[in-house]
């Protein structure tokens, strides 16, 4: 029903997908969908009404979903390069990203492009829900946030003021991460760490995963704001420096760094 006709001739685009479903407590599963099926989750319900997709277990659908809801985050910023998707994404599988994964988005009526395009509104509106539906386990990934957005914001070398007022924004924002990128003073020099989640049987402690300085204030705050428009990659990255190490994790944002820079069309 609808799937041929495009998504906001019959859905509020502005809303989460699946918000059309009902609950009935006396059901089990208990939501209900327009032709009278029951589903336990609308995760469920988009895995496999919607996308077509085998039920298989609980823990594949999950994360795949997570997959999902990475990429549409990463589309839907538009600040970051294909090349750099791919590299991130998909641990530099090409193949994968443009010839799968990227036209089974389009296939799908989510993207208007492959990978380099940009979110159709019901593409929007599964990002909204799959990011208010995760799990209680699972960090948050912030959407909508155009303060953050490089493209759109002040040039932050050249009004302190003004960069400052953004920065503070930013701290505020990430205090509340549980892996989180901070700005600080090192030694008296400009500087950013990773800190990981507390661990620890008896007092659990945050620690330091990874630092960079920098001569300047402003040169700090300008790749400060770099990794706040890929704030949901923070916990994949803190991954990466406690399993390979801070000079791995370096090494990943060089990379990434400068596919950021290309001009690669899908």
């Amino acid at each position: 029903m609808f799937k041929d006709e495009p998504y906001g001739d019959h859905r509020n685009p502005e809303l989460p997908w699946g918000y059309w479903l009902t609950v009935n407590d006396e059901a089990s599963p208990p939501l209900l969908d327009e032709q009278g099926n029951g589903w336990s989750s609308v995760r469920e319900y988009l895995w496999i009404d919607r996308l077509g997709m085998a039920s298989g277990s609980r823990h594949d659908q999950e994360r795949a979903l997570e997959v999902l809801l990475s990429v549409l985050v990463a589309i839907d910023r538009q600040v970051i390069s294909i090349e750099e998707k791919v590299i991130d994404l998909f641990a530099d599988s090409w193949h994968l990203a443009r010839q799968f994964f990227g036209l089974w988005l389009q296939g799908q009526g989510l993207t208007t492009s492959g990978l380099s395009g940009g979110l159709t509104s019901e593409g929007k509106a599964v990002l909204k829900m799959l990011a208010s539906t995760r799990s209680r386990g699972a960090a948050p990934i912030p959407v909508g946030l155009p303060v953050f957005k490089t493209l759109n914001g002040p040039d932050l070398g050249e009004d302190p003021a003004m960069r400052e007022a953004i920065m503070e924004q930013c701290d505020t924002f990430v205090a509340k991460l549980p892996c989180r990128f901070v700005r600080k003073d090192v030694a008296g020099r400009p500087a950013i760490t990773l800190t990981g989640p507390p661990s620890g049987d008896n007092v659990p402690l945050a620690r330091t995963l990874w630092s960079l300085s920098f001569p300047h204030g402003h040169e700090r705050d300008r790749f400060y704001r770099w990794l706040v428009d890929r704030i949901d990659r923070w916990e994949d990255w803190s991954g990466r420096a406690r399993m390979d190490g801070a000079q791995a994790l370096s090494e990943h944002l060089l990379r990434l760094s400068f596919a950021s820079e290309a001009r690669t069309s899908d």
